[in-house]
């Protein structure tokens, strides 16, 4: 027998297990029962590897690479890419933020190099200025004269990215004198069945945190094994803002974490954080917190902390202990979905055991994995000690 038990187990104990619930719950309703309509931030996928495409606007920031005179140069230019000096085009303009000056670009030489004519320097009022290693250029836009045929053109690529889904089981046992057994507070195999179901969502939660993306056909098993990637490895290994605090949290560092986390994306962000974090905002943050209604945050006790840069719904996840402790993610929910395969979403297998087995095993079963996108709209801030 297999029982379709996943909105059930949510409601067991959501706030250890946030991240999933959330992803699994917004976007339904709960009218003191059940749940009605459909995860917004959830979908069925038909392949264990999922994909998905990302784009971005073409870059606007790079930097200097060494150093360039006055006169017609070449400057080499790093931090936007292996092909930096592609997010020029003939005819932008250019700012060097340190010296004011405004340049034309003439040329793009290379994957590295941009060149700037003599009547291309001081393309305005600004003196030219030699430039110096770590100079940031920034194109303000384009230049063009009357009459003249269409720029060239300069498109983004986007990427193709995927996730892989993971196959989670965890397993329910009784013998048979157990199951028939009289106990105080009820049978224990309904007992058994609360809680391996508040762990089976423990081990997803963990795993969309902490895990790293692999598919192992190196071992001794017969098929393939896949592990889904979790926000971690997004984050670090992407373009999201990291901030390692190493030490305490002062009000300035948090504004300036909070300046850069909110550069791109919604300007309505959910702060998973550990103790030690939570509590360092309680600090400077007192009176400026409130407590969000549970029938909007669908069980899970969440504070809003409204500041300049934007709302930050607070989740105190305890999961991250130790040196967790003084972790804290911020992201934009748009950015992550949880993606399970076609009819593998959370079930629980009845009487799984051989037939001479005299007992009962249970397995509840899940193939899912996490979707992520964009990560330059999420960041992370760790480090933070008391």
């Amino acid at each position: 027998m297999i029982v379709d038990v996943v909105d059930k187990i949510h409601l067991l104990e959501p706030n250890k297990h946030a991240l999933v619930t959330l992803l699994t719950s917004v976007g339904k309703v709960y009218d003191g029962k059940s749940w009605k309509g459909s995860g917004l931030l959830k979908a069925p996928t038909g392949n264990p590897e999922f994909s998905w495409f990302e784009k971005f606007y073409g870059g606007r920031y790079a930097k200097v690479s060494g150093t360039y005179s006055t006169g017609a140069v070449t400057i080499t230019v790093t931090g936007a890419g292996s092909s930096s000096a592609y997010i020029f085009t003939v005819g932008d303009i250019v700012l060097n933020q340190r010296t004011g000056e405004r340049m034309l670009v003439a040329t793009i030489a290379s994957t590295t190099t941009i060149t700037i004519g003599t009547d291309g320097r001081a393309f305005g009022t600004t003196a030219a200025a030699a430039g110096a290693d770590g100079d940031e250029l920034f194109i303000i836009g384009n230049v063009n004269e009357e009459g003249s045929n269409a720029r060239n053109v300069n498109n983004t690529r986007s990427n193709k990215e995927s996730n892989y889904t993971q196959i989670y089981k965890t397993s329910i046992a009784v013998t048979g004198t157990e199951r028939e057994a009289t106990l105080y507070g009820g049978s224990d195999l309904t007992l058994q069945r609360a809680e391996k179901g508040t762990e089976h969502l423990l081990d997803i939660e963990r795993s969309f945190w902490w895990g790293e993306k692999k598919y192992d056909v190196t071992g001794t098993q017969t098929n393939a094994r896949r592990a889904t990637g979790g926000v971690l490895e997004f984050i670090e290994g992407g373009s999201s803002y990291v901030q390692n605090q190493g030490g305490v949290l002062t009000v300035a560092d948090f504004n300036t974490f909070l300046r850069e986390g909110f550069t791109y994306g919604n300007d309505q962000k959910f702060f998973f954080c550990g103790g030690t974090v939570l509590q360092a905002i309680n600090e400077f943050a007192r009176g400026q917190i409130t407590t969000k209604p549970l029938d909007r945050t669908y069980g899970i006790n969440i504070s809003e902390y409204v500041t300049t840069f934007g709302r930050i719904n607070l989740v105190h996840n305890p999961l991250f202990t130790g040196e967790f402790s003084g972790y804290g993610f911020l992201l934009d929910l748009d950015c992550f979905k949880y993606r399970y395969m076609n009819n593998r979403d959370t079930k629980l297998h009845t009487n799984v055991q051989a037939p001479d087995v005299d007992g009962q095993i249970d397995q509840y079963i899940t193939e899912a994995g996490l979707q992520r996108i964009h990560a330059s709209k999420c960041a992370l801030l760790k480090g933070v000690t008391d």
